[in-house]
Formats: structure tokens, C-alpha cells, sequence
């Protein structure tokens, strides 16, 4: 249903972002939902082909481009599906722009705690991407600190749900014999492996966003969603997110 373009001139247009590089990319894909991005993810798994989300092409190391499929969810997938100014959340699709989703909060006196410098054009989806943190940071933290579920497309696009879940929820996901129950005992069996290399390794600064979130996995409730924030596409495909916001300063 949505765009699908593989001419020379559109490759051109996505072969560049905000840093030095180029990369020309095999073609791109303009998905108008979810099940487009379901279909073009098992499509290029299929045919071994990388699969690159992109949101407004501000990064600045290279991340929104390279040899793959490129998928652009700023076109169609822009909507802010539910502002609840009661829980201070809303919920959004990859494509909403920062500046557009703080517009929607600020009848209610709210808004996105961080703050980017490219907060016209950068998007939900890359802010989750690369847990971006804005000029606020010592005030708002980090997306990471933010993001409290989102929707998921893994490798061969079977769709996930990850959110905060308790003890009792943790404990029956790590018996469950699915993909997903596969997914939560790697991860945990993974950190508590390394949980003294991490907890020394991992710099403790607040604006650490390089690398997976894997000190985050020790956090309690239990939440696989910060696994996804910083990990700039390559765990999975966001499809939906959703985010708490906060008040706005009154100055």
C-alpha cells in the first residue's frame, strides 16, 4: 500500500544524512502501516537483503544510511495515536516529528523531555533509535529514561509488545518456549554473565548513549523496551511507541 522506489534519483535522495558520509542505498520503501513494514521486513529476510530504518536523516555519524533497504515511516506513519495528559503519556507512530507531537501536548501544559537541536525534523522513532537527550539532558535525562513500551518488528517480522512487567510476569516470559520467551532469557542470561564487566566498563556519565542499554536490564520493573532505545534499528523495527511526557516549565 505505501511507496516502494527503487529508481536511481529516490537512492540518490537517501543516500546521505547529517554526516560526511554516502552511501547509496539498494532502494526505499514509504510504508503507510504497519503490516507495509511487516511485509517489506519478511520480503528482504527472505531475500537476505539489510533492512535500515531511517527517521529525519540528523544523524550525524551515519546511522540513517547504508547498503540496505531503507525505510521511511515520515511520510504516512507520522500519526500521535493518544495523548493521556491524566498519565502524562502519549502514544505515537516512528514518524512523528518532535516539534509536531510537543504542538499536540501544548494545550495540556505538556511536553517531550528531550530536546534536540533538530527537534523540527528529527523523529520519534530515530530519538528512540539513538536515545537522544537535547540541551535539558541534566533535567530530562535521556529517551531511555522516557520511552516506557513500544511495538515491535523482529528480523523476520513477527511482531513484539515489550513494556514494564513485573516479577511474576518476568518469571512466566522466561518459561514460555516462544521467540519472545527465547528473547527475555538471552538478554537476562547475557547481563547477569557480564554483570561485573558492565557495571566497571560502562562509563557513568548521563549522557551515555553509545552502545546497547545493558545496565538498564538490571533496573526493576523489568522493561526489554530500554534494550530498544539507542540500538539505532538494528534489534528491531519500532512501529508504535509509547512515551511519558512532562509538564511544561511555566518560564
Amino acid at each position: 500500500r505505501g511507496e516502494v522506489r527503487f529508481d536511481h534519483f529516490s537512492r540518490v535522495l537517501y543516500s546521505t544524512d547529517a554526516s560526511i558520509y554516502q552511501i547509496l542505498p539498494i532502494g526505499v520503501v514509504l510504508p503507510r502501516d504497519a503490516e507495509d513494514v511487516a511485509a517489506t521486513v519478511r520480503l528482504c529476510a527472505e531475500a537476505g537483503v539489510p533492512v535500515l530504518p531511517r527517521g529525519g536523516g540528523t544523524s550525524l555519524a551515519g546511522q540513517a544510511i547504508g547498503r540496505a533497504v531503507v525505510l521511511d515511516c515520515t511520510k504516512y506513519m507520522n500519526g500521535i495515536l493518544e495523548i493521556d495528559p491524566d498519565r502524562k503519556v502519549a502514544r505515537v507512530q516512528p514518524g512523528v516529528v518532535q516539534d509536531e507531537l510537543n504542538a499536540a501536548l501544548a494545550p495540556h501544559r505538556l511536553r517531550l523531555g528531550p530536546d534536540t537541536a533538530t527537534s523540527n525534523r528529527a523523529t520519534l522513532g530515530g530519538m528512540i533509535g539513538n536515545n537522544s537527550c537535547g540541551a535539558r539532558s541534566i533535567v530530562y535525562g535521556k529517551m531511555v529514561d522516557h520511552v516506557q513500551s513500544v511495538r515491535l518488528l523482529l528480523a523476520d517480522g513477527e511482531e513484539l509488545v515489550l513494556g514494564s512487567i513485573d516479577e511474576e510476569a518476568l518469571a512466566a516470559k522466561l518459561q514460555e518456549p516462544s521467540r519472545e520467551g527465547r528473547l527475555y532469557r538471552t538478554v537476562l542470561e547475557t547481563v547477569e554473565a557480564h554483570r561485573e564487566e558492565i557495571d566497571r566498563r560502562y562509563p557513568k556519565i548521563l549522557r551515555r548513549v553509545a552502545g546497547y542499554n545493558l545496565p538498564e536490564m538490571f533496573l526493576r520493573p523489568f522493561n526489554l523496551a530500554r534494550l530498544i532505545v539507542g540500538s539505532e534499528g538494528t534489534l528491531g523495527v519500532v512501529t508504535e511507541a509509547t512515551v511519558g511526557v512532562v509538564p511544561r516549565p511555566p518560564h
